[in-house]
Parts: C-alpha cells; sequence; structure tokens
C-alpha cells in the first residue's frame, strides 16, 4: 500500500508542475462551435491523469499477484519494476496533457483546429487523433464505418463443370450426351449490393459469357430436319463415322441475378469490405440470349486421311434463353447448379432442357 502511495505521489508531481508551464492564451472570440470542442478538450485534459492512473493501478495489482504466486522476483527487482512502471505512466500522463493542451492553446488563439490535430470535423460522434494518440472518446466508431461502407462491390467470377441435359418425363439416365464429356465455361462480371446493414442479405447481378458443351452418344451428330433438329450418324461414301471428337456447343449471353444470403460482416477498419470466408448462398436465375451454334467433328475418314469439321447453323434453337440457378459454399467458391427452363430446340419431340452442375469462383 506503500508502494502505491509512492507512486501517485511520484504522479501528483509530475501533473503539478505541468499545470503550472500550462498557460491560457485566448487570443480570439470563440463561436458555439469552437466552444463546444474546448470543453470537450478541456474534459479530456482533466481525465487523462485519472485514465493513467487506472492503468498503473491495474499493473500494480496484476505484478502483485504474480509475484504473490511465483515470487519470481526478488524484493529489489520487484520495487523497481513496479517504480520504472510508474515512471513509464507518468511520462505518458505528460505527453498526452501536452497534446490536448496544444490543441487547446492552438483553438484558443485561432478559434479552430489545426489540420494536423484532427480527422474530419469534430463533433459528437468523431475522434480527434494527434500523431497516433487518442484523445477523443468515440462512441460510434462502428455506426460511422457502417455510413461510410461501401454498398456496391463488383467482381469477376468464372464458373464450370458438368453440362448435360435433362429429357422431359425422364432424367440424366435417358440422356443423349455422355456425362463425363460434356461440359461447361463461364466467365462474367458482377455487381453485388448490400441490402441489410449486417450483410445478412446482398442482390448480386451482372452478365457473362456461357459456353456450354454436349457430347452426343454411339457416334451421332445433329441434323436439322425441317423444324425439328434429330441425331443421327454421319457417313462419308456410305461409310459410318466414328468420332475422336464429337461435341456440339452453344455459345450465350446471359444476365444472372441472385439473392445471396450469407454470415459474413464488415470490416470496419477501412469500413468498406467485408468478410467473404463464412457460409453463403444464392438462389436467383437468368436470362439471355443464343449468339452461336456449332458443331466440332474430328475422325479418320474412310480413305485414312485425319479431317477435322466444323458446322455453324440455327439448329432451331430456342433464342431466347431463361432459366433458375443457386450456389452454395464458403467464401468466393462455392457449388454452382442451372436449370434451364426453355428447351434446347424449339419443335423437337422430345423436349431437353439444359442443366448444369460445377463450381464458381469469384476473382
Amino acid at each position: 500500500m506503500k508502494t502505491i502511495k509512492f507512486l501517485f505521489l511520484i504522479l501528483s508531481i509530475t501533473c503539478i508542475n505541468y499545470n503550472v508551464i500550462a498557460q491560457d492564451s485566448t487570443a480570439v472570440k470563440l463561436d458555439d462551435k469552437a466552444k463546444a470542442v474546448l470543453v470537450k478538450l478541456e474534459q479530456k485534459l482533466a481525465e487523462i491523469e485519472n485514465e493513467e492512473k487506472a492503468k498503473l493501478k491495474e499493473i500494480i495489482a496484476k505484478l502483485n499477484t504474480q509475484q504473490a504466486n511465483d515470487s519470481i522476483y526478488s524484493p529489489e527487482d520487484f520495487e523497481a519494476i513496479k517504480l520504472k512502471n510508474a515512471e513509464r505512466i507518468a511520462e505518458n500522463i505528460k505527453n498526452r496533457k501536452a497534446i490536448v493542451q496544444n490543441q487547446i492553446d492552438f483553438l484558443k488563439r485561432n478559434g479552430y483546429l489545426a489540420d494536423e490535430l484532427k480527422s474530419d470535423d469534430l463533433n459528437d460522434d468523431d475522434i480527434v487523433k494527434v500523431f497516433g494518440v487518442q484523445v477523443e472518446v468515440d462512441r460510434n466508431k462502428k455506426r460511422r464505418a457502417k455510413r461510410k461502407a461501401k454498398l456496391t462491390t463488383r467482381d469477376m467470377f468464372i464458373a464450370f463443370g458438368l453440362n448435360n441435359a435433362i429429357v422431359e418425363d425422364g432424367g440424366l439416365n435417358d440422356s443423349p450426351f455422355k456425362v463425363g464429356g460434356s461440359r461447361f465455361f463461364e466467365i462474367g462480371y458482377q455487381w453485388s449490393t448490400r441490402l441489410t446493414k449486417n450483410n445478412f442479405m446482398r442482390l448480386n447481378y451482372g452478365f457473362s459469357f456461357q459456353f456450354n458443351g454436349l457430347k452426343p452418344e454411339d457416334d451421332q451428330i445433329y441434323f436439322e430436319d425441317g423444324n425439328q433438329t434429330v441425331l443421327d450418324s454421319y457417313q462419308i461414301e456410305g461409310v459410318n463415322i466414328d468420332f475422336d471428337k464429337n461435341k456440339f456447343r452453344q455459345d450465350n449471353l446471359i444476365f444472372p441475378v441472385h439473392l445471396q444470403f450469407n454470415t459474413s460482416s464488415y470490416d470496419y477498419k477501412d469500413g468498406s469490405t467485408y468478410h467473404t470466408d463464412k457460409f453463403n448462398f444464392g438462389l436467383g436465375g437468368f436470362v439471355g440470349v443464343n449468339l452461336n451454334n456449332i458443331q466440332k467433328l474430328k475422325f479418320e475418314a474412310p480413305n485414312g486421311d485425319d479431317e477435322k469439321v466444323k458446322f455453324k447453323d440455327d439448329y432451331n434453337t430456342n433464342n431466347f434463353l431463361y432459366g433458375l440457378s443457386a450456389y452454395a459454399g464458403f467464401g468466393d467458391k462455392t457449388l454452382y447448379i442451372t436449370y434451364s427452363l426453355n428447351t434446347i430446340f424449339k419443335d423437337n419431340p422430345v423436349s431437353l432442357n439444359n442443366v448444369q452442375l460445377g463450381f464458381r469462383w469469384i476473382l
């Protein structure tokens, strides 16, 4: 107890010496706003000593507990450690009071704070920082960060995986396309707008280019037969061709929209970004247009030559595209699924609806 009183005596002497030095330098008439700032600064000046003394008291209490439990210091070293902490706290009081007093002197002399002594206009919700030392308590730091947080972010994304078609009144087992060989790739750009303050809900929207590949089974390719598109064997000189490569590809421009739900939260350090490493999922759909249809064939001709052939045509495909899509995962990497509500071909007796399952990355 005597040690603590001794330490507080050192602090008191330091503070008395400082207060004697401080002088009133009023030189201009202060308006109401400047007076309010002055009151807050003077309050802060009065609080500094108590704040630092409370810190010292906490440090001494912890040291006493540690010494009582472990006795790791000799009595002399223990007193020296406490004295060193008291000296450090005394210097802290001296430095912090000098900073605030400089603010007060400048304000009284000029009627405003120097640019170096403030961040934004001083009001009830702001923090004034001088040379890295906080001198005004901010009771609403998070609220200010939310105000400054970006409502909308923008990113590129890619997606790829398996592509196939579901037959009307059937399933993937009835599909005429190879499951492993039929794939898709998508690259696009999206905007993401925050709908709730806690970032639980976001609206994601944008555009993308989609390349859907289908590989027919049994060495068949698509032919137009009037208003219908049918699969049949490809012949050269009456010989059925066995393909090394046989792919039907659709190139589309689509506009996806998703309502995203997640457990991410804002990073209040800069007020503009949010963590995306937690679970999230999105539900939505897309609309778009078909840009191009192409069949790529690679085979050995009956004469022994290796041939590569490309056919571009309308193939009676639906030009207007629309469907449902969803994704779920952690962070920027999610599992992705889409289902086209429009059929691939317009007037075929058997309806084929495109379906995709893959992965989606935000870049």
